[in-house]
């Protein structure tokens, strides 16, 4: 009988994945119940190492339960059941349902992978299946999905790149195995530039916010959940105690995603530069790597599943109500849509850390690790950060509620109602009893920690009021903002130009070469053919005069003259006697 523990649950949804061909309903149902299962897997199955197979002499790993890989687990396979279900309420087809289903089984086949290999296998499957699954919308999607595609190509290839040179570093057959991470140098530069793009850090982020707002609202609910969270759990693998560079990185993350959220009218771009901005927290926490730091950066990585992908189920209804994701133009929710009005507080509070909610308990964690290890700036950074996803969150409710035409939105329909309601009650339930919650996270009897503790609530107090009042203060410069100017807008083009210009200096050099090599070639079978108007060439006017003379004239006493058949007869017997000396035995 076979282990049910060595046996990725991955195996499961992609099952799933393949009955999603026959239909809509087949595809939901099987979805659905594929993460179910896969659910009850995560929490039931054993710590540790399971199943061993062997690739080119290495012993790779199918499946290794720690705190980390179960808490990010359950965060994939809880929210791929709710994630299934809106795709299927808001009309997606039963492609959409297998793209999306690829994509969750290979981050949970990610996840659960014991090495670096089987890590990039799924990290790589996870980029193919979420390109189909934005593409799969069409339009202006197909060419935002190429550009997605080529981003994590770049990504993919650094990371491969990275782990080939910590395998020559390491040597080895464990050289794969997590282990203490990835060795110091090179490798550890190179995998944390192909960790990074995934986790759109500074510079290689506008991939984001540019995908997630284009594709099927269902799409940019099941995108956000997987990529940038499986990324920065590699970053823990690769750095499990610790790197304060990564820190600094993820707190200026949190201050730059919120700065441009701020000047976003789209309701799915808005929310993409927010993942930057929590993945900036949850980075911090890893850098820190303190044992409380690691629990409050897995903590954060479970609950910003959670609420943001209610917010973007939010969005996704108000572009399918309003026809546009602008949130100053269509309708406006309202008192005839109290079911996404609840939704979209329940997760703003969470996301901008309103205590009783998740987003309140796993921030907090975060802010004290940062205390404890005494990164004063880190923290001030993650400070800065939290203010501006409080005015970012503002001005969505109040362009959602008092922007656009006259008329109100209609609310969630009881179907789409159902795929919301279970992640709200998740936020507050989190918020409130977090006991349990703690108790999976990464070295629990290591640290310990007060969420509700009056130094919290009294610094949530001040944050809320700094926010407050600079949304209103900023409202007039809010309003003239429609995007703002991101890094590929200077960026991009010096990428081009530069890449045409190396190209054209390539293919100067190479023209170089190619008309050098020419006439080269052609003064050596010149002087082959004909040496002695070569060697009169380079000899004075009257000694090169008489030299052509004598040449003719004992040419002729031995009975062969300047006729150029006998001169290429004479090449030919040259070639064939070097050839044959050349390849002949000896």
């Amino acid at each position: 009988m076979i282990d049910p523990a060595t046996i990725s649950p991955a195996f499961v949804v992609w099952l799933a994945a393949a009955l999603a061909l026959l239909g809509r309903r087949v595809g939901a149902v099987a979805g659905i119940t594929a993460c179910g299962v896969a659910t009850w897997w995560v929490l039931t199955v054993p710590a540790g190492t399971s199943g061993e197979w062997t690739f080119l002499e290495f012993a790779i790993i199918p499946v290794a339960v720690d705190p980390a890989s179960r808490v990010t687990g359950l965060a994939f396979v809880a929210f791929g059941v709710v994630a299934v279900g809106y795709l299927s309420v808001t009309g997606a087809d039963c492609w959409h349902l297998t793209a999306a289903l690829t994509y969750a089984g290979a981050a949970l086949w990610a996840v659960f992978a014991g090495d670096w290999l089987g890590l990039l296998v799924g990290w790589e499957l996870m980029a193919l299946a979420s390109t189909l699954l934005v593409w799969l919308h069409g339009g202006d999607a197909v060419r935002v999905g190429f550009r997605y595609a080529l981003v994590h190509a770049i990504g993919g290839a650094l990371l491969a790149a990275g782990l080939a040179m910590h395998v020559v570093a390491q040597g080895g057959a464990d050289a794969l195995h997590f282990g203490d991470g990835i060795a110091g140098g090179l490798p550890a530069l190179t995998v944390a530039a192909g960790v990074g793009i995934n986790a759109a850090l500074i510079g290689v982020h506008v991939w984001l916010p540019d995908t997630y707002a284009s594709p099927h609202v269902g799409a940019s609910v099941v995108l956000s959940a997987y990529t940038t969270k499986l990324a920065v759990y590699a970053a823990y693998r690769a750095f499990p105690e610790g790197n304060l560079a990564l820190a600094y990185v993820g707190g200026v993350m949190a201050v730059f995603g919120a700065s441009y959220a701020l000047a976003q009218k789209d309701a799915r771009r808005l929310l993409a530069y927010h993942i930057q901005a929590q993945v900036g927290y949850i980075l911090a926490g890893i850098g820190i790597g303190s044992a409380l730091g690691i629990a409050g950066a897995f903590a954060h990585l479970f609950n910003n599943v959670l609420f943001k992908g209610l917010l973007f189920m939010v969005a996704g209804l108000i572009v399918i109500r309003a026809g546009t994701g602008k949130l100053d133009s269509g309708g406006r929710l309202g008192r005839s849509s109290p079911l996404l009005v609840g939704a979209f507080l329940v997760a703003a509070a969470s996301i901008t850390a309103v205590p009783g909610t998740n987003g309140f308990v796993s921030k907090g964690m975060v802010l004290d690790a940062a205390l404890e290890g005494g990164h004063t700036p880190l923290r001030w950074l993650l400070l800065i950060g939290a203010v501006g996803t409080i005015v970012s969150f503002c001005k969505f409710g109040y362009y959602a509620s008092r922007r656009g035409e006259d008329h109100l939105l209609s609310d969630a329909t009881p179907a789409q109602a159902i795929t919301m309601i279970p992640i709200a009650v998740a936020c507050l339930a989190i918020g409130l009893w977090y006991d349990p919650f703690f108790d999976l996270l990464p070295a629990r009897g290591d640290w310990s920690t007060d969420p509700y503790s009056q130094r919290h609530l009294l610094e949530k107090v001040a944050l809320f009021a700094v926010g407050v009042i600079a949304f209103v203060i900023g409202r007039p410069l809010l309003e003239r903002l429609e995007g703002g100017v991101d890094v590929d807008a200077v960026r991009d083009p010096l990428i081009f130009e530069g890449t045409r210009t190396l190209a054209a200096g390539v293919a100067l050099v190479f023209s170089a070469v190619s008309a050098a090599d020419h006439g080269l070639r052609r003064r050596a079978f010149a002087a082959a053919t004909d040496p002695v108007h070569v060697i009169a060439r380079r000899l004075p006017d009257e000694a090169g005069e008489r030299y052509r003379e004598r040449s003719r004239e004992i040419a002729g006493t031995i009975g062969i003259g300047p006729n150029r058949r006998y001169r290429y007869a004479a090449l030919v017997v040259c070639l064939a006697v070097a050839l044959l000396i050349g390849v002949g035995p000896r």
